[in-house]
């Protein structure tokens, strides 16, 4: 608790519990997406284990909306002030370098 007991204090203290839950949850998300790529080599493993469903025909739209939609993932952490921007360059990297390796 505030040493002193101002209301403002308070409210930051609620906006502070708030905004750590989700950066919890956004910084988990990322988690799962990086440790995902970086164990299964098939894209079809991937998706089972992230859980996405992508509506797609051919296996080359497929891998590229689970593309744009781990980019997306890293851009919306990013923009919320939950990583680094550096470090969303390096995960979008890693990310590429995936999908360069899945469609070689």
């Amino acid at each position: 608790m505030p040493y002193k007991t101002h209301k403002s204090a308070f409210k930051r203290i609620r906006q502070n519990i708030k905004r750590r839950e989700r950066n919890r949850i956004i910084r988990g998300s990322l988690r799962m997406i990086l440790r995902s790529i970086r164990t299964h080599k098939k894209l079809d493993d991937v998706l089972e284990r992230l859980t996405w469903k992508v509506p797609a025909d051919k296996a080359d739209e497929s891998l590229k909306l689970t593309g744009s939609k781990m980019y997306s993932a890293v851009d919306k952490a990013l923009k919320k002030g939950v990583i680094h921007r550096r470090k969303a360059a390096r995960h979008k990297a890693q990310i590429a370098r995936w999908l360069n390796r899945i469609t070689a």
